[in-house]
Formats: structure tokens, C-alpha cells, sequence
């Protein structure tokens, strides 16, 4: 259910259940990051969670425990209900998005209660009588999961969809850029990434979805060291969250047609759209570049992407023919139905 989120060897979950049981007996509270989907959507993949000691105070139904399993796992799970059970307790718990019958759970496996969750840099306190209520409707949900579940999903996609649309359209007007960019530009950073942004990276291309995709955070913590050899990842951050990112990488003689320096991923939040963050990561690239006495940046774009290519044309960008690459443009627009075109910009080398 979890992994390590600082430092670059993770923890195994059978040493994950014992370094928690050790420092949760002392009375320290541990945090980590959530892995899997059993608990969508309360908690979200690659949530930053911290789970408190109990305290002596009274483990109820709602609240979201860590406790170990028969087979010695640590899990995270709701506790959905309790029944007495002699002179003893037993608490049931269960996932929120699980299909499965809850476990039957005595107090001695419980070893902590989830007191706070971070997302995108936000955390959530849920010590609060809000968060009380909402455990208690999650817990009153949870038998009926196989049913809700599919049905809030369809919901939220469509909801999402229906916002993004909205979105668009209003991304079209000039005011909304204007007063966008007056009410949120000095929010923005622009940096070179770091291992620490390894998690945000990985929420913004969506990495943790593509299930060929094991541990993307890490790889790309290991990749976000070494900058020179896997590319410069540029980002542009709102607080801890990356909003934006594009990477800049060279190329040798040796992987013709790809020579010099060129740019791939431009990706930016979809909220944070037409706020000027694709053209200053752009911008940003193209200097960095000059540092490394690049004379000129390239790029490729679907033809038909109409945004992406406006942005580009914007940064000084024009379109170019390298015949090899053509040919390989063009087989791979048979398959997709879609054409990339090569962009290049002309820079001022340091």
C-alpha cells in the first residue's frame, strides 16, 4: 500500500510494517505515500498520508487505520463497522473502492489512525467534524462500493469532461487570459526539476496510470540526477505542485536524424492553460541551450494542433524539412492519422 517517499532505496512492506509499528508504539507519527487504488477516492495514488499513533483514543467507525493483516501485510483501509466480540473488539474494514467482504480486525493489529492526507502540495486535516461526517457517509457507502463506485466514476469522468470544455471555451477569450495571467502570475516558478519533483512530475503526465508503469516516481527521481545524460526537465511550479513541464535534451552526430538540442513533453495542467507557462518554459529551454552554445532548439508538433503551434510560432519557431526523419513522420502518420512537423527556433549562443 505504501513506499518510501524520501530517500532512493523504498522500503519493502514487510519493512514498512515494522519500521511503523516501531516508531507508532513510541508515539511518533510516520508519513508516507499511498500506492494502489483500493481507497479511491479519499485516497489517491502517490497521496502523501500521516498516520498517528492511536493515543488511547477510541478507534470509530469512518476512521482510516493502518493495521496489519493475517498474511503480515501494512495496509490502509476504513473501518466500515465494529461489533463486540467477547471481551474483545473486532473491527471490520475494508477499502473504499474494494469489491471484496471487509477483514475482521482485532485491536492488537491496528497500529495507527490516517490524521491528515497531502495532494498537490494541500493538506487535509481530518480531524475536523467535516472530515467526521465524510467518513461516517464513506463507511455507510462502503457495502454498496460494487455498484457506486462504477456509477461515480462515470459521473466524475463525464463531469471532468464537461468542465474541461467549459474550460476551453472560456481559454479562448482574451479577458480570461488577461485577468488569469494578473491574478496568478506571481504565484509561478520556472526551475530546473529535481529529484523532489519526481512525485508532482509523475501526477502531471499521468505516469502513475499507464500500467506498464511500475514505480514511476522513482525512475524518474533516479533520471531528475543526472540531468546532463536523461534531459532537463523544466518546470514551472504553483507552491509544491508542478503545473508545467517540458525537456530539453542533446543529441550527438551519432543519433541522426535527432542532432543538436530539442524539446519534448510540453505539458501544462489543464486548468493553467494559456497563462503564458508554455512560451516561458520554452523561452527558459532556448537559454539554457545558448549556456551550451546550442545555435538553434527543434521541436516536433502534431500539424493539426492548433494551440501547441500558435505557442511555438509565438516563441519564434518555424517549420523545417530533415528527409529522414520525413519518412518516419510520415509512416507513423499512416498508422495514427495524424502528421508530425519538425519546428526549429534560431538562438543567440553564450
Amino acid at each position: 500500500m505504501f513506499r518510501q517517499v524520501k530517500g532512493p532505496v523504498p522500503l519493502s512492506n514487510s519493512s514498512l510494517l515494522k519500521l511503523s509499528n516501531d516508531l507508532l508504539e513510541r508515539g511518533t507519527s510516520i508519513r508516507f505515500q499511498a500506492k494502489g487504488f483500493s481507497m479511491r477516492p479519499f485516497i489517491q495514488d502517490e497521496d502523501l498520508i500521516t498516520v498517528s499513533p492511536l493515543w488511547n483514543f477510541p478507534i470509530r467507525v469512518g476512521d482510516v487505520v493502518l493495521y496489519k493483516t493475517m498474511d503480515d501485510q501494512a495496509i490502509v483501509h476504513r473501518v466500515i463497522r465494529k461489533t463486540i466480540k467477547g471481551s474483545g473488539t473486532v473491527f471490520f474494514i475494508k477499502g473504499d473502492a474494494a469489491f471484496g467482504q471487509p477483514e475482521g480486525v482485532d485491536t492488537q493489529r491496528i497500529l495507527g489512525r490516517v490524521t491528515a492526507i497531502e495532494r498537490n502540495g494541500r493538506e487535509r486535516k481530518l480531524n475536523t467534524k467535516l472530515h467526521r461526517i465524510i467518513n461516517l457517509f464513506f463507511a455507510w457507502l462502503s457495502p454498496f462500493s460494487r455498484w457506486t463506485y462504477p456509477i461515480g466514476s462515470k459521473v466524475k469522468h463525464k463531469g471532468r469532461r464537461l468542465l474541461g470544455i467549459i474550460l476551453e471555451k472560456l481559454q479562448s477569450v482574451e479577458f480570461y487570459c488577461f485577468l488569469a495571467k494578473k491574478l496568478v502570475k506571481e504565484n509561478f516558478r520556472y526551475k530546473i526539476a529535481t529529484p523532489d519533483d519526481a512525485s508532482s512530475l509523475s501526477l502531471l503526465y499521468r505516469y502513475n496510470q499507464q500500467p506498464e508503469s511500475e514505480n514511476p516516481a522513482n525512475a524518474l527521481y533516479e533520471q531528475l540526477k543526472n540531468p546532463k545524460d536523461s534531459g532537463y526537465w523544466l518546470v514551472a511550479k504553483q507552491k509544491d505542485m508542478v503545473i508545467g513541464s517540458v525537456t530539453l535534451s542533446e543529441f550527438q552526430e551519432s543519433d541522426y536524424p535527432y542532432t543538436g538540442w530539442w524539446l519534448f513533453g510540453m505539458k501544462v495542467n489543464w486548468r493553467y492553460r494559456r497563462m503564458g507557462i508554455g512560451e516561458k518554459l520554452t523561452n527558459m529551454a532556448a537559454d539554457i541551450a545558448a549556456k551550451h552554445g546550442a545555435s538553434e532548439i527543434k521541436l516536433l508538433v502534431f500539424e493539426d494542433a492548433k494551440p501547441a503551434n500558435n505557442l511555438y510560432r509565438k516563441s519564434g519557431f518555424r517549420q523545417i524539412s530533415i528527409p529522414e526523419l520525413n519518412e518516419q513522420l510520415q509512416e507513423e502518420a499512416k498508422k495514427t492519422s495524424r502528421l508530425r512537423i519538425v519546428l526549429v527556433k534560431d538562438i543567440k549562443s553564450w
